[in-house]
């Protein structure tokens, strides 16, 4: 299994919390050794409380454009994740082009969490304990699927997560027990505890209601690239989820 090594993580919030950075201390489990951290403002204290948890870091400041900045820094550390956490009320002159640009550009998996998160329950809990995974089957979900099966010993609970988008023939309806049911039985296989649910509606409002429903804790989904608007892992449904989820979104590449 491929390590995580070293995180960069991203913030343009003027006064961050390290309660934000500790549920991403799982990843320690997965070999995390050391945190870049990249700020618009200086913080302090946080090598030191690293350091408590027997993780490395060191802090660089951002110069010139944000996305550059980002991509620069995790290409010159050589990291395997990008965590970025934005103000959403500087969405206007940040957030909204920011995220959409990070996640085009990024051949890394790209952690967008929101400023919120820190008022969750999800924030109680490890990041990845308890994930939702949509899923068409296509190679995007078959990425995202390989990525959680690497990470499955800091996964507790996952959430298999199909949306519809027209209404399915009984054909329909049994072809997708059947492949929720194949994919339920990977997740098992590897030790995570494992369900399949069918929603219908707007793919990324639905996966974002999932979250909901279920207490989730983080949203793993791939990118499809050029793929049509209607499929479930186009790029325009991932940015959407990225943006607006009130939790952690890890949009794997």
């Amino acid at each position: 299994m491929k390590e995580v090594g070293k995180l960069l993580y991203v913030t343009n919030i003027r006064q961050p919390s390290f309660s934000e950075v500790e549920p991403l201390l799982a990843l320690r489990m997965l070999g995390l050794k050391e945190i870049i951290f990249l700020h618009t403002t200086k913080v302090e204290d946080w090598d030191r409380r690293l350091g408590d948890y027997g993780i490395d870091s060191k802090t660089c400041m951002v110069e010139g454009p944000m996305v550059a900045s980002i991509l620069d820094t995790a290409h010159r550390e050589a990291v395997s994740l990008i965590a970025v956490n934005l103000d959403r009320n500087r969405r206007r002159l940040l957030r909204g082009s920011l995220t959409k640009e990070l996640l085009r550009a990024s051949a890394l998996p790209v952690l967008i969490i929101p400023k919120e998160v820190k008022a969750s329950g999800s924030m109680q809990k490890d990041m990845f304990a308890h994930v939702i995974f949509p899923t068409d089957w296509l190679a995007a979900s078959e990425k995202a699927l390989g990525y959680l099966l690497k990470h499955k010993e800091i996964i507790k609970e996952l959430e298999i997560v199909h949306v519809i988008h027209k209404k399915p023939t009984v054909r329909d309806i049994l072809n997708l027990k059947e492949k929720l049911s194949q994919v339920r039985k990977i997740f098992l296989d590897h030790g995570i505890d494992a369900e399949g649910h069918v929603y219908a509606g707007k793919p990324s409002e639905e996966i974002m209601l999932a979250a909901r429903d279920y207490d989730a804790t983080c949203i793993v989904m791939g990118t499809a690239g050029k793929s049509h608007l209607k499929d479930l892992l186009s790029p325009s449904h991932s940015y959407r989820v990225a943006e607006a989820s009130k939790v952690p979104t890890l949009v794997v590449p």
